[in-house]
C-alpha cells in the first residue's frame, strides 16, 4: 500500500514538472516572437475638422491668343519658310505665295496711274485758266462747263485707279503671309507647290504667353460658380503643379455642350509654370465653397487591393488591422474618407516594414 501511494506521488511530481517546464517553455517562446512581429510605424490620429468644400470639373488647356492664317487670294505656294512647333516673332515672313500676275497688275496700275495723273494735272490747270477768264468775261458759259467736266471725268479716273492700286497692293500682301504676333507655329497645312485658295488655312499660330482652360461646368454645378471667382487648376501630364486662375467667362447656355455649361479660366502663370504647359493638355479646375467637417488622410496612407481601398488601422490591442475605407474628393495630396474610419481612431502614415494584420504596432 505505501509502494503504491509512493508511485502515485512520483507520478504527480512528474507532471507538475512537465507542466511547469511546457508553461515555462512557452512563456520563452512568447516573448521570442514578439519583437519578431513587431513593426515601427509613424502613426496619426483621424481628425475630423472643417475644410472648405471644392467642386471639381474638367476642362482642357488652350493658349489664349491662337490663329489660323489663310489668305485672300489664289495662287501657288512658292515657299514655306516655318515648320511646327518653330518660335517666330511677329512681322516674320512665313509663307509666300507666287506673285506674278499680281505684280503684273501692278506695272499696269502703275501706268495708268501715270496717264490718269498727268490727265488731272492737265485738266486742274485749264480749270483754273478758265475760271480767270471766265471772271474777266473772256470765256463762255459752255467752255466753262465744258472745263468743270472735263476736271471731273479726270479726277473721278484718277480716284478709281488709286483704289486699283490699294487693292492690288491689298493681294500683293495677302501674297506674303507674316505671323500677326509673336508666338509658336502649331500646325502647316500645304506644301510648297501646293495650291492656296481664299480662306484656307495655311498655318496655325499661337502665342504662349497667356494660358486658358475651358472648363465643363455641370447643370448642378453652374449655379455656384460667379464671374471673376479665384480658381486652382492642375494638369494630369504634370503631377505637382498647381496653378491659380481666375473665371473670365460663363456660357449661359449648353444647348451646344451636351446639356454641360462651358466656362473660360484664365490663369495666371508665371514663366517657369509656362514652360510646362502644352495646348490640348486635360486639366481639372478646383472651386471652392463654404465648409464642412471631413476626415483627410494623406494619400500615400491608403492600401489597394484590386479595386478595394483601405488603410491600417491600431487596434486598442496596439496592433495593425487592415479597414476598408470609402474614400471622397482629393484634396492636394490628401483625400476624404468618407466612411470606415472615425474621428479619433488611430492609422499608420508609414512603416519601416511590411504590414499586415496582427503586427505589434511600435510607433517612431
Amino acid at each position: 500500500m505505501k509502494t503504491r501511494m509512493n508511485k502515485t506521488k512520483l507520478m504527480l511530481l512528474a507532471v507538475t514538472t512537465a507542466t511547469l517546464s511546457l508553461t515555462s517553455c512557452g512563456s520563452k517562446d512568447k516573448q521570442e516572437r514578439t519583437p519578431e512581429h513587431s513593426i515601427t510605424a509613424k502613426v496619426a490620429t483621424a481628425q475630423e475638422t472643417n475644410y472648405p468644400v471644392q467642386y471639381s470639373f474638367s476642362g482642357k488647356l488652350q493658349a489664349d491668343k491662337q490663329s489660323n492664317l489663310s489668305t485672300r487670294v489664289m495662287g501657288q505656294v512658292q515657299k514655306v519658310y516655318v515648320k511646327p512647333g518653330q518660335k517666330v516673332n511677329a512681322g516674320d515672313l512665313l509663307i509666300q505665295i507666287r506673285n506674278q500676275d499680281i505684280l503684273a497688275k501692278k506695272a499696269q496700275v502703275e501706268a495708268s496711274k501715270v496717264e490718269a495723273s498727268t490727265a488731272y494735272e492737265s485738266a486742274e490747270k485749264d480749270l483754273k485758266r478758265y475760271e480767270a477768264l471766265y471772271k474777266n468775261k473772256s470765256a463762255s458759259d459752255k467752255e466753262m462747263d465744258d472745263m468743270r467736266t472735263r476736271y471731273q471725268m479726270s479726277k473721278a479716273r484718277l480716284d478709281a485707279v488709286n483704289q486699283m492700286e490699294q487693292e492690288v497692293e491689298e493681294s500683293l500682301r495677302y501674297t506674303a503671309i507674316r505671323a500677326p504676333y509673336s508666338g509658336v507655329i502649331t500646325g502647316k497645312f500645304v506644301q510648297e507647290g501646293d495650291m492656296a485658295n481664299p480662306g484656307m488655312p495655311l498655318l496655325s499660330i499661337e502665342s504662349p504667353s497667356q494660358w486658358k482652360v475651358y472648363a465643363r461646368i455641370p447643370e448642378s454645378d453652374i449655379s455656384r460658380l460667379e464671374l471673376n471667382s479665384p480658381v486652382n487648376v492642375q494638369f494630369t501630364s504634370v503631377p505637382g503643379l498647381e496653378i491659380g486662375g481666375t473665371v473670365s467667362e460663363i456660357n449661359p447656355s449648353s444647348t451646344n455642350t451636351g446639356s454641360q455649361f462651358e466656362a473660360k479660366v484664365l490663369l495666371n502663370t508665371s514663366g517657369a509654370d509656362a514652360k510646362q504647359l502644352y495646348s490640348g493638355m486635360f486639366a481639372t479646375v478646383n472651386y471652392e465653397e463654404g465648409t464642412q467637417p471631413m476626415i483627410l488622410i494623406p494619400q500615400s496612407s491608403l492600401v489597394t487591393r484590386g479595386q478595394l481601398v483601405g488603410l491600417y488601422t491600431v487596434s486598442q490591442a496596439g496592433t495593425s488591422l487592415l479597414r476598408w475605407v470609402r474614400t471622397g474628393k482629393s484634396y492636394g495630396d490628401s483625400i476624404e474618407i468618407l466612411s470606415g474610419l472615425s474621428d479619433g481612431e488611430k492609422y499608420i502614415l508609414s512603416s519601416e516594414g511590411k504590414l499586415f494584420d496582427g503586427a505589434l504596432v511600435v510607433n517612431k
